[in-house]
């Protein structure tokens, strides 16, 4: 027996020995076009399993039996390429990037896919693109560069929010944001206005951007995907040595244009000729008033601001495990002194292969941001535009210094005549506590389990938890907002996402080149959101600011507050691919939602869609110059429910009511009034498109047109007064939410991409979108016009309706006409009614519609230019067609100053003849209604790659980057991209004072080691 087992031991030895004798060693080096080392890229020896990765300085070594083999190299953003090899022959290999053209691989809704095969409308872009403009937040990063997709950076304020809107605006008090899907976890960016939450996510993080636009895409989201979805996928490590890469930027930013405003001299003459003008005397400051001071109060407030922008990365791993670490820190000052933005985050992504059978992939985030404000308008009575930062800059005279002699702020309102809605801008910037500090954790883990082959299942777990401390703060020296008292605000906002998904994926290959597959799966989402509001007032010092409540004379009853609301989902769709030439798709959603009223819980939302690769024909082979052709068409519904939970049903709320003897209070119920047969907003899609490729694809076209349709419209509606209620949902009295009517999108976009040149040395490059979207309310219940305001405490300056065959929130107010001889403002006339002096009675019943804030056209152009080592980018986007309601204009050009503040220098224009009469017919008009469209030069960037030729230091990247350096625009602001409300609010398209964007130049260098 023991020498059996010797014999056994020696032959398998020899065996071994002998196996191990035959197998050869290749060896190689793989670059990228510029011959920068490739880290990471997998070498496989084809037909086999056996499978490396290059090393740092992109060398490899595989062995194989016999002395001539095939290798394949591929890396994520290279065309793969095979190469044949010699045993003891090293190679170089240089893999050409991808083209951006129909074989890209993109992220739709529980899974990826080819572009080739894609049967609906999804725009991407990767991270290569996103690097490109240093950004506080990722929704900037896509302005300009895909078709279909308007970006708005509503505030210039160093992290306030962005409007992102995918084919116009389909709701009313529904939200017009699309859903955002990060690594999987569903979720809506709720305030676009202020505290951006998006913001705190680091760009540099972010493998790629898609956004899913026609109803085919959307419907695996059902009652979320009515308004588009944004994938967001975070990155991943490689297999191969570890990579470092350490990217610094540092900039400086400038006010991008000052407004014309009177000095004291000229404000000082304004007044003087307004009296004479009137027939009235001087007052006895004005004519006592002396030359002397003339402060520039715009000079006073905004600044040349820095900011800096460092971001350190670690990934790699190997066949089982990589990893990706990361770690960045932001930091921008504002252009207004003292306000600014900073934002440090940490990321860990670990995909992990237990077995042949099993996988993990998990994805975490913390980050903390905090934003420093500059006061912006509400739009209400309480904080209007004079009592707004960008208000009190404007509406400030110059007759005065910023301090007194004894260092107290001045009264930036000094005449007797002058009206008091007016704050020290200096004041204001330097004083008053206006912060919001986030903290965010996001993370989730993905299991997948393979159970046989081309059946595989995903369990997903993910959280969110956000959390927003909001303090404000007005001193007892601002004697309207602090009222010589101060008054003081603190907000706590915890808000928890919880998601818990199941899905199934099965892939079976009919023939070599026709497959099916299919996903079904389950969802349950919850969120909680628990808020906590307080106030104060009356504090016996500013010191303490906001943080002791206690030492406040008047502290209003806290509000709090807790909301739930929760998603129960199930979701299917097939795909089936007939011979890489025939593909069709369809799915469903059924999901039921809290926030909708018992009878209508639960939505289906279906989708179906084809698409035809003509080229692959065999009648259109021998077309050598058509790369490309697919036909596309889907149709399909989805739903949205972003309203407030509880809104459906009756609700009381504890109120202060006086009872009885004296002053005594109790503590009551004021009900809301129910609806129960509240349901979803509906939106309705269909898309027919080509993709198509010449010349090898050096041109490339996509077309895509669609109607989109949105029947019951959500909108807050007032109720007759018979219906017996008092105060409802919204700040006014008797309101419901309810559905309302219909809205329809009907537009095209189109995208072309060319490669003019591409070789070792030169490669230009020009990508061009353009979309169009005409927006029109199709139906209002009854057929009534619906308000924008809903309430009375309403100070914007807005004055929109919406209206049957009109844009939603289109623009409504009386038609100007010109000046009669006496400079006094004339307007159209609808009913022909007079005065009593005889001139034309102007009031509601002239009002007509004088335009819409959404622009007819949007548009974006990115030519790329490379020259060996170095290249020169550029992202130009504009909009034309859209109006915007410059309700500062309308404020700084009333040709009195009874009551009044600071001027334009253009009410000259606007006014010659200042005058009580003309003062009178001051009305709101299509006059302030100015053209918003634009052209403006979003960044221009010059890269170059230098070779160090060092074994630590694989690449080395510097550059000089500028955006917003050109903008050609006749709007008369401070920026036409502006909207001073919430992107979900009725009021669009106005601008009352919000904060200015700037220019930025950058200079910045990307290291890899």
């Amino acid at each position: 027996m023991p020498k059996a087992k010797l014999t056994i031991a020696t032959l398998v030895m020899c065996w071994c020995t002998v196996a191990f004798a035959q197998n050869k060693q290749f060896t190689g080096r793989v670059t990228n076009p510029q011959q920068a080392p490739l880290a990471g890229v997998s070498v496989q020896i084809k037909n086999s399993k056996t499978t490396t990765a290059t090393a740092s300085d992109g060398s490899f070594t595989i062995s194989a039996p016999g002395d001539k083999v095939v290798l394949v190299i591929s890396s994520v953003g290279f065309e793969k390429k095979e190469i044949p090899a010699t045993a003891g022959v090293p190679v170089e290999i240089q893999l050409k990037e991808e083209a951006q053209g129909l074989s890209d691989v993109v992220v739709v809704g529980y899974g990826t896919q080819r572009k080739t095969e894609l049967t609906g409308s999804v725009s991407s872009i990767r991270n290569e693109k996103l690097r490109e403009m240093p950004v506080v937040s990722v929704e900037q990063a896509v302005s300009g560069r895909l078709a279909g997709v308007q970006v708005q950076q509503t505030s210039g304020q160093p992290g306030a929010g962005i409007s992102v809107r995918v084919r116009g605006v389909s709701s009313i008090a529904g939200g017009n944001e699309p859903l955002y899907v990060i690594d999987g976890l569903p979720q809506f960016n709720d305030d676009v206005r202020g505290s951006n939450g998006l913001a705190t996510i680091n760009p540099s993080d972010i493998e790629s951007i898609e956004v899913l636009k026609d109803a085919s895409a959307t419907a695996i989201y059902g009652s979320r995907g009515a308004n588009g979805v944004v994938m967001v996928t975070t990155r991943s490590g490689r297999a191969g040595a570890p990579r470092i890469i350490f990217e610094s930027s540092a900039g400086m930013q400038k006010l991008r244009k000052k407004l014309e405003l009177m000095n004291a001299d000229e404000y000082v003459d304004f007044s003087k000729r307004y009296y004479t003008n009137s027939g009235q005397a001087f007052p006895a400051d004005l004519a006592a008033y002396t030359p002397g001071v003339n402060t520039d109060w715009q000079d006073e407030v905004f600044r040349t601001a820095f900011l800096s922008n460092n971001n350190l990365s670690v990934s790699g791993g190997n066949d089982k495990t990589r990893y990706y670490i990361s770690t960045g820190f932001t930091s921008q000052e504002g252009i207004v002194r003292n306000s600014g933005y900073k934002r440090g985050s940490l990321r860990l992504n670990v995909d992990s292969k237990v077995s042949d059978h099993f996988s993990i992939q998990s994805r975490m985030t913390v980050s903390r941001a905090k934003q420093n404000g500059f006061s912006p308008s509400v739009g209400d009575n309480t904080r209007n535009f004079g009592k707004s930062g960008i208000g009190s800059v404007m509406r400030a005279i110059s007759t005065v210094p910023v301090k007194n002699p004894d260092g107290t702020y001045s009264d930036v309102t000094p005449f007797s005549f002058n009206g008091i809605d007016a704050e020290n801008p200096v004041a204001m910037a330097d004083e008053v506590l206006d912060q919001n500090t986030t903290t965010r954790i996001q993370g989730g883990v993905d299991f997948k389990t393979v159970i046989i082959k081309g059946l595989t299942n995903t369990t997903r777990l993910s959280a969110d938890f956000y959390h927003i401390r909001r303090d404000l703060y007005f001193p007892r020296i601002l004697p309207r907002l602090g009222n010589n008292i101060g008054s003081a605000e603190l907000g706590n906002y915890d808000k928890t996402s919880l998601l818990a998904e199941d899905f199934l994926e099965y892939k079976y290959n009919l023939t070599p080149n026709s497959y099916i597959e299919a996903i079904g799966g389950v969802s349950y989402q919850k969120e909680r959101l628990n808020t906590i509001d307080l106030a104060a007032s009356g504090f016996g010092t500013d010191q303490l600011k906001n943080y002791n409540f206690n030492s406040a004379n008047s502290i209003s009853k806290p509000n709090t507050n807790v909301t739930e609301n929760t998603i129960l989902s199930a979701f299917a769709r097939v795909r089936l691919n007939l011979k890489e030439k025939y593909m069709f798709a369809a799915s469903i959603r059924r999901d039921g939602a809290s926030v909708f009223a018992e009878n209508n819980k639960y939505g289906v939302f279906p989708s179906v869609s084809a698409a035809w690769r003509v080229s692959e024909e065999a009648f259109l082979q021998d077309v050598k110059w058509l790369s490309s052709l697919k036909l596309r068409a889907s149709w399909g519904q989805a739903g949205n429910p972003a309203i407030k939970p509880y809104q459906s049903l009756l609700l009381g709320q504890t109120v202060n009511t006086g009872q009885g003897a004296g002053t005594g209070l109790s503590v009551g119920l004021a009900p809301t009034f129910p609806n129960p047969n509240l349901k979803w907003e509906t939106t309705t899609q269909t898309d027919l498109g080509f993709d198509a490729a010449v010349l090898n694809d050096k041109l490339r076209v996509t077309f895509d047109y669609y109607v989109k349709k949105t029947t019951d419209l959500l909108a807050l509606v007032q109720l007759p007064p018979s219906a017996g209620v008092g105060a409802g949902i919204g700040s006014g009295p008797g309101q419901i939410i309810d559905n309302v009517g219909e809205v329809e999108n009907k537009g095209w976009e189109l995208t072309l991409g060319t490669n003019i040149l591409n070789n070792t040395d030169w490669t230009i490059a020009i990508d061009v979108n353009l979309s169009q979207n005409k927006n029109k309310v199709l139906r209002t219940k009854d057929g009534k016009d619906i308000p924008t305001i809903a309430g009375g405490n309403d100070a914007s300056g807005s004055n929109s309706i919406i209206r049957p065959g009109q844009p939603l929130s289109a623009f409504y107010g009386p038609k100007y006409l010109g000046m009669d001889k006496d400079g006094v403002p004339l307007y159209e006339n609808l009913n022909g009614d007079k005065d009593a002096t005889g001139r034309d009675l102007i009031n509601a019943l002239d009002n007509q519609i004088i335009g819409s804030p959404y622009p007819d056209l949007y548009y974006g152009i990115n030519p790329t230019i490379r020259y060996k080592r170095f290249t020169l980018s550029s992202v130009w986007a504009g909009v034309s067609g859209s109006k915007i309601n410059n309700a500062a204009l309308f404020d700084l050009t009333v040709p009195s100053p009874v009551g009044q503040y600071n001027k334009l220098k253009a009410v000259n224009d606007f006014y010659p003849t200042p005058s009580l009469t003309a003062s009178n017919y001051h009305f709101r008009s299509d006059r302030y209604m100015e053209n918003g469209s634009f052209f403006r030069l979003r960044n221009i960037r010059f890269d170059y790659n230098i070779d160090l030729k060092s074994k630590v230091i694989r690449n080395l990247n510097v550059y000089v980057s500028a955006q917003n350096l050109l903008t050609i625009t006749d709007y008369s602001g401070y920026d036409p991209e502006v909207n001073t409300f919430n992107g979900n609010d009725r009021r669009q398209g106005v601008d009352l004072g919000a904060y200015p964007s700037a220019k930025t130049y950058n200079f910045g260098f990307g290291i890899t080691f």
